[in-house]
């Protein structure tokens, strides 16, 4: 069984996320809720960057995969992976459309999502090297 470390404010943030994804995955439309967990899109620094507009809610393993920069949202709201993965099952959410809240006030932060593309992108230029 994988220890989860919880955070301060993280119940809280995962039940905002939740709401404003409207209780699915953000990539695949899951409804498991068992399996949904609030993505940081920057890394957590504190209370501060608990903000909807900081976070994705993924299922488990997307979470794991986009905080490992295997997976990274591109400028036009599509999922990007890794070369490594596009030999696996997960090749077929290259180019899927990230679904985005109602309000536009709870959509990622463009920013943010690029700062976090930008260090996939490094990470993998540098494994390529």
């Amino acid at each position: 069984m994988r220890a989860v470390a919880q955070r301060r404010g993280q119940p809280l943030f995962r039940a905002r996320l939740l709401d404003a994804y409207e209780g699915k995955c953000a990539i695949t439309g899951c409804s498991a809720l068992e399996v949904l967990e609030a993505a940081h899109v920057l890394p957590y620094r504190g209370d501060h960057t608990n903000r909807v507009d900081n976070g994705l809610l993924l299922r488990a393993d997307l979470h794991t995969l986009f905080d490992c920069q295997l997976l990274w949202i591109t400028a036009e709201n599509t999922v990007a992976l890794a070369p490594a993965l596009l030999a696996t099952d997960y090749v077929s959410l290259q180019g899927q459309a990230l679904r985005l809240p109602a309000s536009r006030a709870n959509h990622p932060n463009p920013a943010h999502l690029a700062e976090h593309a930008r260090a996939c992108h490094a990470r993998h230029l540098l494994q390529s090297d």
